[in-house]
Protein backbone atom coordinates (compact mmCIF):
# COMPACT_ATOMS: atom_id res chain seq x y z
CA UNK A 1 0.00 0.00 0.00
CA UNK A 2 3.00 2.07 0.13
CA UNK A 3 2.27 3.27 -3.55
CA UNK A 4 -1.27 4.91 -2.75
CA UNK A 5 0.02 6.29 0.59
CA UNK A 6 2.46 8.10 -1.52
CA UNK A 7 0.06 9.33 -4.13
CA UNK A 8 -1.98 10.36 -1.65
CA UNK A 9 0.90 12.68 0.55
CA UNK A 10 1.25 13.63 -3.33
CA UNK A 11 -1.91 15.21 -3.69
CA UNK A 12 -1.86 16.68 -0.28
CA UNK A 13 1.52 18.48 -0.82
CA UNK A 14 0.19 19.30 -4.78
CA UNK A 15 -2.83 21.20 -2.99
CA UNK A 16 -0.85 22.66 -0.12
CA UNK A 17 1.50 24.39 -3.39
CA UNK A 18 -1.24 25.47 -5.25
CA UNK A 19 -2.50 27.55 -1.73
CA UNK A 20 1.12 28.80 -1.54
CA UNK A 21 0.87 29.57 -5.07
CA UNK A 22 4.06 27.61 -5.61
CA UNK A 23 3.39 27.15 -9.43
CA UNK A 24 7.11 25.81 -10.39
CA UNK A 25 7.43 22.98 -7.71
CA UNK A 26 4.28 21.25 -9.05
CA UNK A 27 6.24 20.06 -12.17
CA UNK A 28 8.05 17.71 -10.07
CA UNK A 29 5.38 16.24 -8.42
CA UNK A 30 3.55 15.09 -11.37
CA UNK A 31 6.72 13.85 -12.74
CA UNK A 32 6.61 11.70 -9.23
CA UNK A 33 2.77 10.76 -9.55
CA UNK A 34 3.20 9.86 -12.79
CA UNK A 35 6.39 7.56 -11.93
CA UNK A 36 4.52 6.01 -9.01
CA UNK A 37 1.01 5.03 -11.59
CA UNK A 38 3.69 3.62 -13.79
CA UNK A 39 3.84 0.72 -10.73
CA UNK A 40 0.33 0.26 -9.95
CA UNK A 41 -1.37 -2.63 -10.93
CA UNK A 42 -4.60 -2.21 -13.41
CA UNK A 43 -7.06 -2.95 -10.48
CA UNK A 44 -6.12 -1.27 -7.01
CA UNK A 45 -6.69 -3.91 -4.54
CA UNK A 46 -9.16 -3.53 -1.51
CA UNK A 47 -6.96 -2.22 0.77
CA UNK A 48 -5.62 0.78 -1.13
CA UNK A 49 -9.57 1.53 -1.56
CA UNK A 50 -9.06 4.75 1.89
CA UNK A 51 -5.81 6.01 0.51
CA UNK A 52 -7.02 6.22 -3.18
CA UNK A 53 -10.73 8.27 -1.81
CA UNK A 54 -8.81 10.55 0.19
CA UNK A 55 -6.71 11.22 -2.53
CA UNK A 56 -9.45 11.98 -4.93
CA UNK A 57 -10.90 14.08 -2.64
CA UNK A 58 -8.05 16.52 -2.26
CA UNK A 59 -7.19 16.69 -5.33
CA UNK A 60 -10.77 17.99 -6.23
CA UNK A 61 -10.45 20.40 -4.13
CA UNK A 62 -6.71 21.34 -6.01
CA UNK A 63 -9.13 21.50 -8.84
CA UNK A 64 -11.25 23.90 -7.72
CA UNK A 65 -8.67 26.16 -6.69
CA UNK A 66 -6.99 25.80 -10.29
CA UNK A 67 -10.09 26.44 -12.02
CA UNK A 68 -10.86 29.14 -9.49
CA UNK A 69 -7.49 30.38 -9.81
CA UNK A 70 -7.86 30.50 -14.03
CA UNK A 71 -11.29 32.13 -14.17
CA UNK A 72 -9.81 35.16 -11.86
CA UNK A 73 -6.86 35.59 -14.36
CA UNK A 74 -9.34 35.35 -17.21
CA UNK A 75 -11.15 38.39 -15.75
CA UNK A 76 -7.94 39.91 -14.98
CA UNK A 77 -6.70 39.38 -18.63
CA UNK A 78 -10.12 40.81 -19.84
CA UNK A 79 -9.72 43.82 -17.87
CA UNK A 80 -6.38 44.68 -18.94
CA UNK A 81 -7.43 44.13 -22.43
CA UNK A 82 -10.35 46.49 -22.18
CA UNK A 83 -8.11 48.96 -20.39
CA UNK A 84 -5.39 48.71 -23.69
CA UNK A 85 -8.25 49.60 -26.14
CA UNK A 86 -9.56 52.35 -24.24
CA UNK A 87 -5.50 53.77 -24.18
CA UNK A 88 -5.02 53.17 -27.75
CA UNK A 89 -8.79 55.04 -28.00
CA UNK A 90 -7.43 58.57 -26.24
CA UNK A 91 -3.94 57.95 -27.88
CA UNK A 92 -6.19 58.21 -31.47
CA UNK A 93 -7.85 61.18 -30.64
CA UNK A 94 -4.62 62.67 -29.32
CA UNK A 95 -3.15 62.20 -32.67
CA UNK A 96 -5.71 63.59 -34.54
CA UNK A 97 -6.05 66.61 -32.54
CA UNK A 98 -2.38 67.30 -33.17
CA UNK A 99 -2.82 66.73 -36.49
CA UNK A 100 -5.72 69.31 -37.17
CA UNK A 101 -3.86 71.89 -34.89
CA UNK A 102 -0.66 72.07 -37.22
CA UNK A 103 -2.32 72.11 -39.83
CA UNK A 104 -4.34 75.12 -38.54
CA UNK A 105 -1.22 76.94 -36.96
CA UNK A 106 0.37 76.54 -40.37
CA UNK A 107 -2.67 78.24 -42.38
Amino acid sequence: MEDYDELLALAEREHALVVEGAWEELAALDLRRREIAARLPAVAPAAARGALERAHAVQAQTTALLAAGVDGLRRELTTLSQGRVAVRGYGGAGAAAAGRARVELSG
